[in-house]
Order: structure tokens, then C-alpha cells, then sequence
């Protein structure tokens, strides 16, 4: 077999081989490889997240954190709870704490140390009202009925078990807490196979689990923002 044969194929293996690791640590954030891999990245990127996703404070406030405070002031309750599940550099805490009607307190959760570490920096203005954990979303450490709103932003996709992380956020939902999620959409959902689905089927299920008065608001170029209330 001519050389050139054997260049061909090998230029072809190293192009697939490049494509793969592309689609696994760029496009999948290393979520077919493991909670390890992603807190690795997550740890390695966490200098430049902010930089990189140029977070909206205005749109933050009306998107995430008004939605929050209207079902909260409905609700009733005077000291309440929120759990932020893969919190980054505290993006919702930060949003929410801004606030002067929020009277409560966060517990910010991540499986990234640096992105926590970064996170705590940032919100060091309100270290009395806000909680920073370490630990994967698949277990998570609180009882039943914890908290009075439960938050989870551009991350279930990439969770090895994504349905058993939304049923784990919606065990430590108080009944008629607000769940506040995001749902992959966008030209590169289709990239991440087993891990999103359409937002009326995402919305479907969550109904099956028992989520009550279920909305759909657009949001970002990749995310529908998805919120209901524990029955």
C-alpha cells in the first residue's frame, strides 16, 4: 500500500480522534465523562467564566430573581430558603441577594471548588445570607421539604443523571415551593444525545413528577427558563 495511503488514514483518525475531544470536553463539558471530568474543567475555566458569559444584571434581576420574589411574597413565607443546584460563580445568589425585598437566605451548591471560590469572593457582602457547598446535585445532603425555592441554571445536561438530579431538587422542594430550571435548546442541543429534550416534553415530565402551574419563558439563545410549583 502506498505511503500516502497510510498519511491519509492516519491524518483521518487524528481529525476524528480531534472532533471527539472536541464534542466531549467543548460542545458536552465533559458530561459523558464523568462529574470528575466536568469539576476539572469547571476548576480550570472558572478564571474566565464571567468574562465569557457577561452576565446581565438587569435581565438577571427580571428574568431570575423577580419570578423568585413574586411567589415568595405569595407564599407567605418570612424566612425563606433557597437552594441554588450547580450554582458557577454564584450567578442567581448574586441576582437574588441584590434584591432588597429578599429577606431569606441562599445555599449555593456546585461540584467546582474554584468556581465556588470565586463565587464566595463575589457575594462576600452578604457571608451572613448565603451558604457555599461543594457536592454533586445526584444526592443531594438536606432533608425532604427544605427549601422554599429550589434553582438550577445551564447545567442538567450536564449531569450523568439528570432526571434523578431534577427528582432529588424536587424531593428537597417544599410542597408549593418554586422550582426554577433551564432547559437546553439551540443549534447545539442535538450534540448532547440522552441529555436534553423539546421544552413541551421537558415540560410534560415535569408534570408527571407533579409540578403544577408549569411556564415557559424564553430566556437565552440555548435555554428556555422553566418554572412550576410543587403540589
Amino acid at each position: 500500500m502506498p505511503v500516502w495511503v497510510y498519511l491519509l488514514v492516519g491524518v483521518v483518525l487524528v481529525g476524528c480522534i480531534g472532533l471527539a475531544l472536541y464534542w466531549q470536553l467543548v460542545v458536552a463539558e465533559g458530561a459523558y465523562l464523568g462529574p470528575r471530568v466536568v469539576a476539572l474543567l469547571y476548576d480550570w475555566f472558572a478564571p474566565h467564566y464571567d468574562r465569557v458569559k457577561q452576565f446581565d444584571k438587569t435581565g438577571d434581576a427580571l428574568m431570575l430573581a423577580m419570578p423568585i420574589l413574586k411567589h415568595l411574597a405569595v407564599s407567605g413565607a418570612s424566612d425563606p430558603l433557597v437552594l441554588d443546584v450547580a450554582t458557577g460563580t454564584g450567578r442567581l445568589p448574586d441576582a437574588l441577594l441584590s434584591q432588597r425585598r429578599f429577606r431569606g437566605r441562599i445555599v449555593a451548591l456546585d461540584v467546582s471548588a474554584r468556581m465556588l471560590d470565586l463565587a464566595q469572593a463575589k457575594l462576600a457582602a452578604h457571608a451572613g445570607r448565603i451558604t457555599f457547598m461543594r457536592h454533586d446535585a445526584q444526592r443531594l445532603p438536606f432533608d425532604a421539604g427544605t427549601f422554599d425555592a429550589v434553582t438550577c441554571l445551564e447545567a442538567l445536561e450536564f449531569m450523568r443523571d439528570w432526571r434523578g438530579a431534577m427528582r432529588e431538587m424536587l424531593r428537597v422542594l417544599r410542597p408549593g415551593g418554586l422550582l426554577m430550571v433551564s432547559n437546553r435548546i439551540g443549534p447545539d442541543a442535538w450534540k448532547l444525545p440522552g441529555r436534553t429534550l423539546p421544552t413541551q416534553a421537558f415540560i410534560a415530565w415535569l408534570r408527571e413528577l407533579g409540578l403544577q402551574d408549569v411556564q415557559q419563558h424564553q430566556w437565552l439563545v440555548d435555554y428556555d427558563l422553566v418554572i412550576g410549583v410543587k403540589a
